[in-house]
């Protein structure tokens, strides 16, 4: 239980790579704040957490929209005291070529993954300076480092999360540590939406990286974005 007494925020925590943040992070000790749009998902995943033996709030947010992240930052105040991790996992993709990508798919795609971003850090951020300690994880992706065809705007957005994570680390500098994670192909709704081709990791190789990069004898540099590709073969 290397997270005993933390409490820990996921955005997007309602399925997919997010719920399984959620769940590798409980597992470890840490109560969960699971935030997304969608109420009977993020139930659903607090229910989970709860089976873990740790405490959960479902916060229905869209991270979209300010006052939205700052009631429910301000819940997890007045609910656990305390906030030790804010997981950026919220996200949104379109498949299409830049010239047919209309300007409200632009939009919410940029506003989910990057001005959500912004907003979850703004607001949660001075309470884990308060303490002098924690992690800040954005969910990037191996689009945050190479152009896709097709997927222009979201490794765009992408390419902006490791850009904030580098920047944020540097004006922060210690105490509160910040990483991208940047992941190959993940079996999720969201994938296989824009792909036909299967993905290589599954959202717990994700959350095992994320999970990694909480723990308190992490000794990455704060600031660095790190990848998560297929995992080892097993040899039986």
């Amino acid at each position: 239980m290397r997270l005993k007494g933390q409490t820990a925020v996921v955005t997007g925590g309602g399925k997919g790579i997010g719920r399984a943040i959620c769940l590798a992070l409980a597992k470890e000790g840490a109560d969960i704040v699971v935030v997304a749009r969608t109420e009977k998902d993020i139930r659903e995943t607090a229910r989970m957490v709860e089976k873990e033996d740790r405490r959960a709030l479902a916060v229905s947010t869209d991270i979209r929209i300010e006052e939205d992240v700052e009631n429910m930052v301000l819940k997890a105040m007045d609910t656990f005291g305390r906030i030790d991790i804010l997981v950026n996992n919220a996200g949104v993709a379109y498949r299409k070529y830049m010239v047919d990508t209309s300007r409200e798919e632009y939009e919410n795609i940029m506003d989910t993954n990057v001005k959500g971003m912004f907003f979850c850090t703004k607001y949660a951020l001075p309470h884990l300076l308060k303490r002098g300690e924690g992690r800040i994880i954005n969910i990037s992706s191996g689009a945050g480092k190479h152009g896709i065809p097709k997927l222009s705007i979201y490794c765009a957005s992408k390419f902006a999360v490791i850009g904030f994570t580098e920047s944020i680390a540097y004006e922060i500098g210690g105490g509160v540590q910040v990483y991208a994670v940047c992941p190959a192909s993940v079996d999720t709704d969201m994938y296989h939406s824009l792909h036909s081709d299967e993905p290589v990791l599954k959202p717990e190789d994700v959350a095992r990286k994320v999970l990694e990069l909480c723990l308190p004898d992490t000794t990455l540099p704060s600031g660095s974005s790190v990848d998560v590709y297929r995992p080892p073969m097993r040899v039986v």
